[in-house]
């Protein structure tokens, strides 16, 4: 894939899809809770699980669509900058107030989780903007051929006719 170069990164698309990727998931968040499914107890990973990787494969899905080069990069950064808002956050917050309690298996879980559904946005989003990817010469005919209205059929295009 031509598209994975470290200069196709954009800044603004990185904050931006993790935005909507934080957004979706605390929508998901606060649907699961609203209707009863969150699961209580020592399963209440599961929900948290179930939301992030619906909001990190949105904000994945935004990024492929709008800006179609490097949706891996793409999505590996927006997992970045998840684990530098966890870092600053774990080293400025009051200890016990928003900062993570959880084990190291489970955050580094959840961190896996958020690079594998933002990586998994990304490609899908660039692949719906691309369409198929497919040439099987029907638009080509259609459009009457690669040398524009006129040209279906020739051979060797304006010269052998």
């Amino acid at each position: 894939m031509r598209s994975e170069h470290l200069s196709n990164l954009h800044v603004g698309w990185i904050i931006g899809g993790w935005l909507v990727a934080v957004a979706v998931t605390s929508g998901a968040y606060l649907a699961l809770v609203g209707t009863g499914l969150f699961p209580e107890g020592p399963g209440a990973i599961l929900g948290i699980a179930v939301a992030m990787a619906a909001g990190f494969y949105a904000g994945g899905l935004f990024v492929g669509n709008r800006w179609m080069d490097a949706p891996i990069l793409h999505g590996v950064a927006m997992t970045l900058v998840s684990v530098v808002v966890l870092f600053v956050g774990t080293l400025t917050l009051p200890e016990g107030f928003g900062a993570w309690s959880g084990s190291a298996p489970t955050v580094l879980g959840l961190i896996l989780l958020q690079l594998a559904a933002s990586v998994a946005g990304g490609w899908t989003g660039r692949s719906t903007a691309m369409g198929s990817g497919k040439d099987d010469g029907a638009r080509t005919v259609e459009a009457g051929g690669p040398e524009g209205p006129g040209t279906a059929g020739k051979q060797g295009g304006a010269d052998a006719g």
